[in-house]
């Protein structure tokens, strides 16, 4: 009875020294797994959902702060205008001379941008709007004055004669008579302020404005001229967008869907007159290195592409920088695609014909100096010299949200000149192209805003890096029992091994467990029971033994005493 109980008293002992045991493995493996899981949610769709957060903060809505920066960009934009002085205009009749220029500049403006007249359209998740700016002198940053003079060709002659020249006799008669106000003098002697912002009054101008529009076939709204009048604070030079606000399609996000309400342009062939594009502030997300980004300019009734040509750092932020290649400035030379634009008048590479965006003033649009252009240019021309680093243009975006990182964008205007028999101020006069001036728009982010592009790729990082440690530690919490358990048994094999080997008594081998009782606590005083039973035995053997000893000593006593005997 006694031997039961004691039978029944250890096997609870036992069952209770389990339990905790298993409940700690369980915990162990649960918490593992769940560690585990977090890990490879962590490691595999952070990007995802910072993506999708990141989406929904880029949706135009009011309000909020993307509208806030795109209504109002924090960007500081400077705009560097070089103006070409005509040095030698007395010698324009002498075919074999020359014209010849002398750059002058940089007068210095900055623009202060601003988006007027929205509106909110739901049913097609996207708003209009127009642009309105206001440009500041820099003195200080200028080299030059606004009073500087310069001496240029007239560029209101040139523009009526060339559209003149394919007007019936009698009208052409009309007009020939109406350029004798400049007393067939070709040049024109302006201050800056009026070249560029301020405008100048013009008697052909003032003519043209009163005349039917039936007759000259375009009506001028503009009471003065200028190359950049009246874009001062005006709202209406630029035109009318509207843009998709992402709001049902996050890859439509900042893309133009019509310019003056309409989706294809009156001044290029339908195949090249379509609107798409960016119309500056926003490229679309998750940009490609091996597709372009296309810009819809105002300025030129069209859309430019422009291409990937390697990554590039700015104020810590990763970003591809994009540059205006041959393509942009292309008439179908050398990229077929482009012929639509030729307006009629495909000229060699390098010049971009807007005649058809400017009124029908043979004006075309190229890199400054020519640069990219076709040697044909340089040729008729002295005082031009094109290089890389001081006339290409180029832009740097962030790849996810598509944002503006720099952007220098530099483009030249220029006027075709060439002679007219009709007309006795360009009778025998020679064909060129006349650089008018060129202007450089500079903008790069600021350090400030910078720290909140270099924040979400940080983000995911540590997202990353925080997945991969709940993964590493849910293994090892997995792996904790399965390895201790393979260690212990790996423990009393050795020592067994250890036992037959060196022939260490049974009591030995408690006594050896016992020096590591927090490895195994319930394997130790078993084996200490055992050691202890076996000491008994070993004890109980002695006895015996001395007994066995004693009983045949006496026997042998006694046989000694016969054999005397």
């Amino acid at each position: 009875m006694a031997k039961c109980s004691s039978k029944v008293i250890v096997s609870a002992k036992f069952a209770v020294a389990m339990l905790p045991g298993k409940i700690r493995r369980y915990i162990f493996n649960i918490v593992g797994c769940c560690l585990i899981l977090l890990g490879l949610l962590h490691g595999l769709f952070s990007e995802a959902i910072f993506n999708q957060v990141m989406e929904q903060e880029m949706i135009l809505r009011p309000n909020s702060k993307i509208f806030d920066l795109w209504r109002t960009p924090p960007l500081k934009l400077t705009l560097n205008f070089y103006i070409f002085n005509w040095t030698n205009p007395e010698d324009f009749q002498n075919l074999d001379i020359k014209p010849k220029f002398e750059e002058l500049g940089p007068y210095r403006f900055t623009e202060v941008p601003n988006k007027v007249d929205i509106k909110w359209h739901a049913e097609n998740a996207s708003m209009t709007y127009k642009k309105q700016s206001k440009y500041y002198f820099d003195a200080e940053g200028s080299k030059g004055r606004l009073d500087d003079e310069i001496v240029t060709v007239n560029s209101l002659a040139v523009s009526l004669s060339s559209k003149a020249k394919r007007w019936s006799s009698l009208r052409r008669r009309v007009i020939d008579i109406a350029l004798k106000v400049y007393h067939d003098d070709i040049t024109i002697k302006k201050s800056v302020d009026e070249l560029l912002f301020g405008g100048y009054e013009d008697v052909l101008l003032n003519v043209a404005n009163y005349l039917p529009s039936s007759l000259i076939d375009v009506k001028v709204p503009f009471d003065k001229f200028g190359y950049c009048y009246p874009r001062n604070l005006s709202a209406d030079v630029t035109g009318t967008y509207n843009i998709y606000t992402g709001a049902d399609d996050i890859r439509k996000f900042g893309q133009i869907h019509t310019w003056n309400y309409r989706e294809t342009t009156r001044e290029y062939a339908p195949e090249c007159g379509k609107v798409y594009g960016s119309p500056g502030e926003f490229q679309s997300l998750y940009l490609q290195p091996e597709k372009p980004v296309n810009f819809f300019l105002s300025d030129v009734c069209r859309t430019v592409a422009m291409d990937y040509v390697q990554p590039e750092v700015v104020e810590g932020v990763k970003g591809f920088r994009y540059e205006g290649g041959k393509r942009m400035v292309d008439n179908g030379t050398l990229y077929p695609e482009n012929v639509c634009h030729c307006n009629g008048q495909c000229v060699p590479s390098g010049l971009m014909n807007i005649s058809s965006c400017w009124y029908g003033s043979p004006i075309f649009l190229s890199y400054p100096h020519f640069h990219e252009a076709d040697p044909y240019y340089l040729a008729e021309v002295d005082g031009l010299k094109p290089e890389k680093e001081k006339h290409e243009l180029y832009l740097v975006l962030e790849p996810r949200t598509g944002l503006m990182l720099e952007m220098t964008a530099r483009l030249q205007s220029n006027i075709l000149v060439e002679p007219i028999s009709d007309f006795s101020m360009f009778r025998n006069k020679r064909r060129v192209f006349f650089p008018l001036f060129w202007f450089e728009a500079k903008t790069r982010i600021s350090s400030e805003l910078a720290k909140d592009f270099q924040l979400l790729p940080r983000l995911i990082i540590f997202s990353q890096v925080f997945g991969g440690l709940c993964a590493l530690v849910g293994v090892a919490l997995l792996a904790w029992y399965p390895i201790k358990r393979h260690l212990q048994n790996r423990l009393i094999q050795q020592i067994k091994i250890n036992n037959l080997d060196n022939g260490t008594p049974h009591r030995v081998v408690g006594k050896t467990i016992s020096l590591q009782p927090e490895v195994a606590p319930l394997l130790v005083a078993a084996v200490q029971d055992t050691s202890k039973i076996l000491e008994r035995a070993d004890t109980t053997l002695s006895e015996l033994s001395t007994g066995a000893s004693t009983s045949s000593t006496d026997r042998s006593s006694m046989q000694s005493a016969t054999s005397s005997t």
